[in-house]
């Protein structure tokens, strides 16, 4: 009769570390990708205002500045900026 209580015992003490250890690991998750891609979404911004860039330009460098906004605002699931930044470039 100990042995199953034991067991259960182990097993919720094993599942309270996972838990614990998973919010620990998201909460010391620094994202150093956020000035990179403002950097990037600045020049994008640039390439639409210039007038020395081709509407064809124009229009990618819109279409990229677009994805990257709809990333950033998904409520599904939350893209950390290096992520966004890897999915713009490929």
């Amino acid at each position: 009769m100990a042995k199953p209580l034991v067991s259960q015992f182990v097993k919720m003490a094993f599942a309270g570390f996972l838990v614990s250890t998973a919010s620990i690991a998201s909460a010391q998750v620094v994202d150093d990708c956020t000035p990179r891609l403002e950097k990037y979404l600045d020049t994008l911004r640039k390439n639409v205002a210039s007038e020395h860039i081709s509407p064809r330009q124009k229009e990618a460098s819109q279409k990229l500045i677009d994805k990257a906004a709809r990333l950033r605002a998904n409520t599904e699931y939350t893209y950390t900026d290096c992520a966004v930044f890897d999915k713009l470039l490929f």
